[in-house]
């Protein structure tokens, strides 16, 4: 686990500066997790491991293509699937999640541009209700504040994870 702190303590950094994980980051990580999940469960734990990161991969691409997540959240929740067995990792998630949303009603409490956004959803849904129309959806990139980095709520599930609260 504390290969998983490293790592996820650059992507943190690197995503807070630079709003991008670097793959080599998620490599790098998913490399170690496979290393140690074949020492400690042997080839089994590796196959299951490569199960889990596809599965992870599958559920959540979807979510990116629709630009509902980054590309470097879905890498690196696969990156967390290297690491975690089947529970922990549904759990992981799980208060990943829980997190990010806590983050997101925090921010849309403090930040009049994060409010604005979440009324132009509404109203955009209810377009889409009415119309039956889908347009294209513009993602504002100018405006930083807006925007949840998922590297920090995962690396917060991850401390927790550790602390044994779950």
């Amino acid at each position: 686990m504390v290969i998983l702190f490293g790592i996820f303590c650059v992507v943190v950094y690197m995503d807070m500066q630079f709003y991008k994980i670097p793959n080599v980051c998620i490599l790098a990580g998913m490399v170690c997790g496979l290393i140690m999940t074949y020492m400690s469960y042997s080839l089994t734990g590796v196959l299951m491991s490569c199960a889990a990161a596809a599965v992870i991969f599958t559920a959540f691409y979807p979510f990116y293509l629709i630009g509902g997540l980054g590309a470097g959240d879905v890498k690196l929740f696969m990156m967390a699937g290297c690491f975690l067995r089947y529970e922990k990792l549904f759990w992981y998630l799980l208060v990943t999640f829980a997190v990010g949303a806590l983050i997101s009603s925090v921010k849309m409490i403090l930040f009049r541009e994060s409010r604005q956004r979440f009324f132009y959803l509404i109203r955009y849904i209810i377009k889409i209700a009415i119309t039956k129309n889908i347009d294209d959806y513009k993602v504002d990139k100018k405006n930083k504040r807006c925007v949840i980095r998922l590297s920090v709520p995962a690396f917060i599930s991850l401390i927790i994870l550790c602390l044994g609260m779950y």
